[in-house]
């Protein structure tokens, strides 16, 4: 029964810092951008399946996705293959491999020092705006050639309308360039809140 207990409390603290956290992303970013990892398939790793299994990392996309859904912020999740870590986000270039005990490197092109984390969470970031640009551009030529244009440039390029709590419309997906996106490799946000 103590045993039980303690693996309670300890439960119990994972998850309320998990819900801390995904809610103080959610409430501070417009757009949350995730890498759509393959956590089953980590979790077979025995040298890693600990680790993220501590972590919790199925239940705090889980808790992103909806909390960002319910404020109407848009959730994007970038394709598990995106080189994020291999490619410098100053010049684009791409390395060959890099192995997972690697947390720094030089890029060969423009001698840019990365850190591997903060470096593919600024390339996620880039990618997930990418995208929104993308649907953006196609919901707009779409409604233009439907005529379904309301004559407001910018309301013409929300096709995902949702009702929140307050009945009041909230779009889905929030356009604009200038907003703030928040590109989030899942173990660096972590290790991020865990340090002081």
């Amino acid at each position: 029964m103590k045993v039980a207990r303690v693996h309670r409390k300890i439960t119990n603290c994972r998850e309320d810092f998990i819900h801390k956290l995904s809610r103080r992303i959610v409430n501070e970013n417009q757009v949350i951008v995730l890498e759509n990892l393959n956590v089953k398939g980590m979790m077979q790793n025995h040298k890693l399946a600990k680790s993220i299994h501590q972590v919790g990392w199925g239940m705090f996309c889980t808790m992103l996705k909806y909390k960002a859904e319910m404020e109407g912020k848009v959730y994007l999740e970038v394709d598990r293959f995106f080189p994020s870590s291999k490619t410098c986000h100053v010049c684009l270039n791409q390395v060959g491999s890099l192995l997972l005990d690697i947390r720094n490197w030089t890029c060969e092109k423009c001698q840019t020092k990365h850190d591997r984390d903060i470096n593919a969470s600024i390339n996620l970031r880039d990618e997930g705006l990418r995208i929104l640009r993308l649907r953006s551009v196609q919901v707009f030529n779409l409604s233009e050639a439907e005529g379904l244009t309301s004559g407001t440039g910018d309301k013409a390029c929300r096709p995902d309308v949702s009702r929140s709590k307050g009945g009041r419309k909230k779009s889905t997906t929030a356009l604009s360039v200038g907003q703030e996106a928040y590109g989030i490799r899942v173990g660096e946000a972590s290790r991020r809140e865990a340090s002081p």
